[in-house]
């Protein structure tokens, strides 16, 4: 009884020992791996470069109000990116300029230019740019509503026209007359095909013009012409065509010139200014 019972402690002490022995050992913990650097781009701008770089945006062509709101003070200010148009002794409108300007419709920028006298009243005259494209003409009457077209504004000697002609076919060009009344301006004829650039007024009812005339076969080219007022609407009068390069008259023409018409307006609609409205322009 008593080698049994000390065998049966060996064999104990033995099982005890191998387990000890084969037990596998607890895993080392692992070093958590440092986050990667992050990479530095050279050229990437600081907070105050963003900030200089759009107020420079913002800024675009305001150096070129400096002269008008010289020759005529207190029509128009500016409060930092909003300007103010002062018309019969009140605040009539204000334009906000927004966005930033790098591509098709991504801003706003409303620039004074000056003032035209046109039926014995003054309207001041703005610009408005997009981003892209052409910059379009604004005039602001006294209760603060606008006038407006695509182009160069051009009043006859007289102040009774305005003719506001847009030469860039890529556009569509323009062609539109105003005329000044008592009541104020209204949109007296128009054409959205004369690719027109106006020149100088040769009496109160003729403007001479250069315009683009395209042809699908043969190509555009360049033709002298009048704008000429009639009975019914205005017409575009062809005098010559002009080389491409010197803007000389040619001695013969292409093809022949071919005169266009400025339609009447008949019933002119209230102008829908929800685009201005969404592009920071406000009654005041």
């Amino acid at each position: 009884m008593r080698k049994a019972g000390f065998a049966g402690g060996v064999v104990l002490v033995v099982a005890a020992t191998l387990a000890a022995c084969g037990a596998p050992d607890a895993p080392a913990p692992v070093p958590a791996r440092p986050a990667p650097a992050a990479a530095i781009d050279p050229n990437a701008m600081t907070p105050a470069e963003i900030e200089a770089d759009r107020q420079q945006n913002l800024a675009f062509e305001r150096d070129q109000e400096t002269a008008p709101f010289s020759r005529w003070p207190g029509v128009a200010r500016r409060q930092g990116d909003v300007l103010v148009v002062h018309v019969g002794g009140r605040d009539v409108a204000s334009f906000t300029d927004t966005g930033y300007c790098d591509g098709f419709d991504q801003c706003a920028r409303w620039r004074f230019r000056g003032v035209w006298r046109l039926g014995g009243r003054d309207y001041p005259w703005l610009t408005f740019f997009h981003g892209e494209g052409e910059e379009m003409a604004y005039l602001v009457d006294a209760a603060g509503g606008l006038v407006s077209a695509l182009g160069d504004p051009s009043a006859s000697p007289d102040g009774r026209w305005l003719v506001i002609a847009n030469e860039d076919p890529d556009s569509g060009g323009g062609v539109s007359v105003f005329e000044a009344g008592p009541r104020g301006l209204r949109l007296a004829a128009a054409s959205d095909i004369a690719a027109c650039r106006a020149g100088a007024w040769k009496d109160n009812g003729r403007l001479a013009v250069t315009c683009a005339e395209s042809d699908p076969a043969k190509g555009e080219r360049l033709v002298a012409a009048d704008l000429v007022a009639g009975e019914v609407g205005w017409r575009i009068e062809p005098r010559a065509e002009l080389d491409a390069k010197t803007r000389q008259p040619l001695a013969r023409p292409s093809r022949p010139l071919v005169g266009l018409d400025v339609p009447l307006i008949l019933n002119e609609h209230p102008a829908d200014v929800a685009y201005e409205v969404e592009k920071g322009y406000r009654l005041l």
